[in-house]
C-alpha cells in the first residue's frame, strides 16, 4: 500500500469526484469507474498522469486499489460521509461530502477530467457502467482479477496497439539476431 503524497492525492480525487457530483455520489461501482475514467480523460488532455494511484482489475470493472484503507481515512477525517440507498432491488453506497471536506486543491485540468469522469457515470446504473468499461477496457479484459492495470494502453485504438506490437515483434527479432550474431 501507497502511503505517501500519493494516498493523499488519491483521496482529494475521490472527495473531488463526489463534489463535482453535487456533493453526494451514489454507488461504489459507479465512483470507482468516474476514477478510472477521470485518468483516462486527463491523460488524454494533458501532459502527464492525474495520479498514479493503482487501478486494479475487479469483477465488475476497474477499481481503486486500498478502496477501503482510503475511504476508512476520509470518514475518519471528515473528509466523507457514508449512508445507504435504496437502488431498486439492490442497497447502494452513498459519499457525501463531510464536515471537515477540504477545500478544492487540484489544478483546473485535473478538476476538468475530474468532471469528465463524472459525466460518463451519471444517471446511470452499476450494471449499466461495469458493462460499459468491460466493452472499453481491453486491459481489463485481458487482466487476472487483482492486477493493477495500465490503463493507459486503452487510450491505443486496436489497429495502432496491433502496429505498435508488430514492430515492438519486429525489433525483438531484430536484437535477437544482432545479439545472437556478435556473440559468435
Amino acid at each position: 500500500m501507497k502511503i505517501s503524497h500519493e494516498t493523499k492525492r488519491a483521496k482529494r480525487i475521490i472527495v473531488e469526484l463526489v463534489r463535482q457530483a453535487g456533493g453526494q455520489f451514489q454507488n461504489k461501482t459507479n465512483l470507482f469507474k468516474a476514477f478510472w475514467k477521470a485518468h483516462l480523460a486527463y491523460a488524454a488532455n494533458n501532459p502527464g498522469y492525474l495520479s498514479t494511484w493503482p487501478i486494479v482489475r475487479m469483477p465488475n470493472g476497474p477499481g481503486i486499489e486500498d478502496f477501503d484503507y482510503l475511504v476508512s481515512e476520509m470518514l475518519a477525517d471528515g473528509w466523507l460521509t457514508l449512508d445507504e440507498a435504496q437502488v431498486g432491488p439492490y442497497r447502494a453506497m452513498v459519499f457525501s461530502l463531510g464536515p471537515a471536506c477540504p477545500p478544492p486543491s487540484l489544478p483546473e485540468a485535473a478538476i476538468e477530467a475530474i468532471r469528465e469522469g463524472v459525466r460518463a457515470v451519471d444517471g446511470k446504473s452499476a450494471t449499466a457502467v461495469s458493462d460499459e468499461s468491460h466493452r472499453q477496457s481491453r486491459v481489463w479484459r485481458e487482466a487476472k482479477d487483482g492486477e493493477e492495470l495500465d490503463i493507459y494502453l486503452d487510450l491505443i485504438d486496436d489497429a495502432e496497439r496491433a502496429r505498435l506490437e508488430e514492430n515492438f515483434s519486429a525489433l525483438a527479432g531484430a536484437i535477437g539476431t544482432s545479439y545472437a550474431t556478435s556473440r559468435k
